[in-house]
């Protein structure tokens, strides 16, 4: 009797051991994989943040409507403000950001460098309204994933100011396009 007894503490106590290296490695794996979502999250906002301080700029300098150029203003004086908040997370998390905005960015850029006068203007609002409804599905789409709790803050504090100026891009975008 006290062989089986001994038998069965020394079954449950292997069982337990397993059980215990099992949820580590569940563990291991699952901070991995938040590791890698918060360091494409970082990476992607950073990117989207250089290529609206950049089209901010230009909408600035290169509007021919004040109201052009006012909302390059505020979105440029925003994503300044974003930018190093975005660094900060980055080297907490060790994780390097990319100091260009990417290929597809770039080529947006080249396409409003292109434009003078009106044409700059309407391009500018096209272009915007598609950057933040894309900028906001991917903030909703990390909301949902990402849980890092310094992203989730970020998160929480940018949604709102992009849905706003996709709000004002909208309204800049039927101004420019109604009959004059």
């Amino acid at each position: 009797m006290k062989k089986q007894k001994v038998w069965m503490l020394a079954s449950l106590f292997s069982m337990a051991s397993f059980a215990m290296v099992s949820c580590n490695k569940v563990d291991k794996q699952a901070n991995a994989a938040e590791k890698v979502k918060v360091e494409q999250f970082l990476k992607q906002a950073a990117t989207n943040d250089n290529f609206q301080l950049m089209a901010g700029m230009m909408a600035e300098d290169q509007g021919k409507t004040g109201s052009v150029g006012a909302l390059g203003q505020k979105i440029y004086h925003v994503h300044s403000r974003t930018n190093p908040v975005l660094q900060e997370i980055a080297k907490k998390k060790a994780v390097e950001l990319p100091a260009e905005m990417g290929s597809a960015k770039k080529a947006l850029v080249d396409t409003l460098e292109a434009k003078k006068g009106e044409q700059f203007d309407e391009s500018f609002a096209e272009v915007e309204v598609a950057a933040h409804e894309e900028a906001i599905a991917f903030y909703e789409k990390a909301d949902k994933e990402v849980k890092d709790p310094d992203v989730q803050s970020f998160i929480d504090q940018i949604l709102p100011v992009l849905k706003e100026h996709l709000s004002e891009a909208q309204a800049l975008r039927s101004e420019l396009s109604s009959p004059k």
